[in-house]
């Protein structure tokens, strides 16, 4: 509502409240005893009148001038309130990539990675459309919340490695134990017995480091904007070259 409208209808509401107050009944004659007249006049007491409705007229009028002056002032209030523009596409995270520019591209580069083949028709395999939310983000408010499709390929690559070593670990383990460690061919409760061992805490804590080591030197941040140097899940190692 524009303050001009406010103050208008403010203005407005602050007619005196008695033009909607109902016309009050004619006055009808009090019975009396015989004789008051006499008394009064000889005292000089004037008759007692009806109680006058201007109190609750007057009151009436200032709580609705109240009421149009406070909705006025939070008009005013939020008239006043300045809200941002994107001019360009913003960054989630910026430290690090100051001089980076978000654009477009997502769905266009699930197209070049490697992993169609005839069982996907020979079309990348992505049936909820997770490729495409980088993109969406320029049609939305210009701030890059979904990933980019390098993001989402280097976590898949990421998550399926770590399953499948588990995975052996877990068969392995049923039948080979390193000595020295707890002999416990039950992987549910090998972990259990690891904590309880000075020398599996500190096998605990290799691993730890390991893969604080590995997830630092190959973070890929860039991947989240599409940036990414080099092919998502190719950590440089390969034995089997």
């Amino acid at each position: 509502m524009a303050p001009t409208l406010s103050a208008t209808l403010g203005a407005a509401l602050c007619v005196p409240a008695a033009a909607f107050v109902a016309p009050a009944a004619p006055s009808q004659a009090v019975p009396t005893l015989r004789g008051s007249d006499s008394i009064s006049a000889a005292t000089g007491a004037a008759p007692e009148s009806a109680p006058s409705s201007s109190f609750g007229a007057t009151a009436g009028g200032v709580g609705v001038c109240l009421a149009a002056a406070g909705a006025l002032a939070v008009t005013r209030k939020r008239s006043g309130v300045s809200r941002p523009v994107m001019d360009k596409p913003q960054l989630v995270f910026t430290a690090g990539f100051e001089d980076v520019v978000p654009k477009p591209g997502s769905e266009k580069a699930l197209g070049t990675m490697t992993g169609a083949d005839v069982e996907t028709g020979s079309e990348p395999w992505d049936p909820l459309g997770f490729a495409k939310l980088y993109d969406r983000n320029f049609d939305f408010n210009g701030v890059m919340v979904y990933p980019h499709v390098q993001w989402l390929r280097e976590a898949e690559i990421k998550h399926g490695r770590v399953c499948m070593l588990a995975f052996v670990g877990m068969c392995v383990q049923q039948y080979y134990q390193i000595p020295g460690l707890p002999q416990q061919p039950d992987w549910l409760k090998a972990l259990d017995e690891c904590y309880a061992s000075p020398v599996a805490q500190l096998g605990l804590v290799q691993i730890s480091v390991f893969a604080m080591v590995v997830e630092g030197r190959f973070y890929p941040g860039a991947a989240w904007y599409g940036e990414l140097d080099r092919e998502p899940g190719d950590l440089g190692f390969d034995p089997l070259k």
